[in-house]
């Protein structure tokens, strides 16, 4: 029976906490991963995923939206000023997005598997959690880790519940 370390992939691309978020997206579309692994040193200390960079910008802009509704209920003002003070507040935003690091957005209560896990194990964990990764830990140190990719890959091999392989993927993609 295979297990998660069967599958997981053992050096996976990694983020440290410091990270601007704004190399953190440059990272992102450069290497079409959706989300990393945060570590410090070789621990795990959470994880980052496109749609937590995505919740970051709301909140930003929600802040952004009250400030500016604050401002602009409190004082009388000139059409003019209005827009000057809007175009101030999204200046500031976009500021101190340039300042967010991955540490600001991370998740922190990371699900984690144990290489020894079942692949039922695992897939259950995924569909419960709505995951498409996995960090693989050991003592709280980052092993490896398993995407929902790595898990349809098995599938079409045919390395889950035997029989030949589904397709030729690496065939079909090129």
């Amino acid at each position: 029976m295979l297990k998660v370390e069967d599958l997981m992939q053992t050096e996976p691309a990694t983020v440290p906490p410091d990270l601007k978020l704004v190399e953190l997206d440059r990272r992102m579309l450069s290497t079409r991963f959706a989300g990393f692994p945060v570590v410090e040193g070789d621990r795990l200390v959470g994880v980052i995923s496109r749609s937590d960079v995505v919740r970051s910008l709301v909140v930003e802009r929600a802040h952004a939206e009250l400030v500016s509704d604050f401002y602009c209920l409190t004082r009388p003002a000139s059409p003019e000023e209005d827009a000057r003070s809007l175009e101030s507040v999204a200046s500031e935003v976009g500021a101190r997005y340039a300042e967010l690091t991955v540490a600001d957005a991370m998740s922190r209560n990371v699900v984690s598997v144990d290489a020894g896990e079942s692949l039922r194990g695992l897939a259950a964990l995924m569909v419960e959690g709505h995951l498409h990764r996995l960090p693989v830990v050991k003592e709280g140190r980052l092993v490896g880790i398993v995407t929902s990719m790595d898990l349809v890959q098995a599938i079409a091999d045919g390395r889950l519940g035997g029989g030949d392989a589904v397709v030729d993927l690496q065939h079909r993609i090129e």
